[in-house]
């Protein structure tokens, strides 16, 4: 009797090492062989070795699509059908999970593929086109069940509500992000952030970039970035002079733009920081202590001002080519 050879039977050492040279694709593909392969490998935890990992939540489906080698080359659709739900990687036929439910499937996948990411992610997005119910608090679980925090570099965000940043932001590693973006799919959306600027995650990146987002928390919360973008309810002649100082105090600064609903201007802003320093434009410059560069102040009339570094020999330059930008 002839022996048909089965990946299942091999010595557990070979499998191990197959898994250990095997693409990420691959790996996935090989949890759905049986329950035995998929606990094999839950159990070994094969690297993954993930650059970047984007998440689309939706009404009846969920789209990853996770990139290995910088070319967005895996993606997996988990689709909700009467009886259960479909799982499709790539262009590779349909697998249909009788009577399992779409965000159980989804969340157990995620989980394995995290279990043993050590490197650093360079991008996690994840876009909530509608609410699921039982996501928020699955994710936080995915993310909480690792040994250690998921390392990422760039965090990008589409929510609708401060909950659904929350339940992911706590919990990555707050020494390896560098920035955070935040939108909307709706327009100018009044997101809270009271928690949000609480965390540890918030206080430690370098960049922040928010776009059809209006936030009302103190400015003195967005005064520490690098660079950032971000729309506001309100702005007053004390927040542009609490925001100079605390721009010419840090050595890393280099640019703040900040878009406004309402301008409470209760100080004239030439009795707060003197003339402009080119004439017939509301711009203003604050040289740096023993330095030669200076930080430019500019309002804009499409309701923006702008902090930027600038050498102090080029701000009249400067000025030409924000206008160009930003009117």
């Amino acid at each position: 009797m002839c022996f048909q050879p089965s990946l299942i039977n091999l010595p557990s050492v070979v499998i191990t090492k197959l898994l250990g040279v095997a693409d990420f694709r691959s790996i996935l593909v090989l949890q759905k062989v049986c329950s035995g392969f998929r606990n094999f490998i839950e159990d070994i935890c094969p690297e993954t070795h993930l650059k970047s990992i984007s998440i689309t939540f939706s009404l009846d489906f969920i789209y990853i699509s996770m990139d290995p080698f910088l070319d967005w080359s895996i993606d997996v659709e988990y689709r909700k059908q009467e009886n259960g739900c479909s799982v499709q990687y790539g262009m590779n036929k349909e697998h249909f999970r009788m009577n399992h439910d779409l965000l159980n499937i989804f969340l157990n996948d995620f989980q394995v593929n995290l279990k043993n990411q050590k490197e650093n992610l360079e991008l996690l997005r994840i876009s909530f086109e509608f609410f699921l119910e039982g996501f928020l608090l699955g994710i936080k679980e995915v993310l909480e069940s690792r040994e250690s925090a998921l390392k990422v570099r760039e965090l990008e965000f589409e929510v609708k509500n401060q909950e659904e940043v929350m339940s992911v932001l706590p919990y990555v590693g707050s020494k390896s992000l560098n920035k955070i973006s935040i939108s909307s799919p709706d327009y100018l959306v009044d997101l809270e952030m009271d928690q949000i600027v609480q965390l540890e995650q918030w206080r430690n990146v370098k960049e922040l970039e928010m776009f059809n987002c209006v936030v009302s928390e103190p400015l003195t919360s967005f005064s520490h970035f690098r660079r950032s973008k971000l729309c506001v309810q309100s702005i007053s002649s004390e927040d542009l002079f609490m925001l100079k100082e605390a721009f010419l105090a840090s050595p890393n600064f280099e640019s703040s733009t900040i878009k406004y609903k309402l301008f409470e201007e209760n100080i004239f802003l030439t009795q707060l920081f003197g003339d402009p320093v080119i004439q017939g434009r509301d711009s203003w410059a604050f040289p740096y202590e023993d330095s030669d560069q200076s930080i430019q102040l500019t309002h804009f009339s499409n309701q923006t001002f702008c902090f930027s570094r600038v050498k102090s020999c080029l701000i009249s330059k400067f000025c030409d080519k924000l206008d160009k930008n930003y009117c």
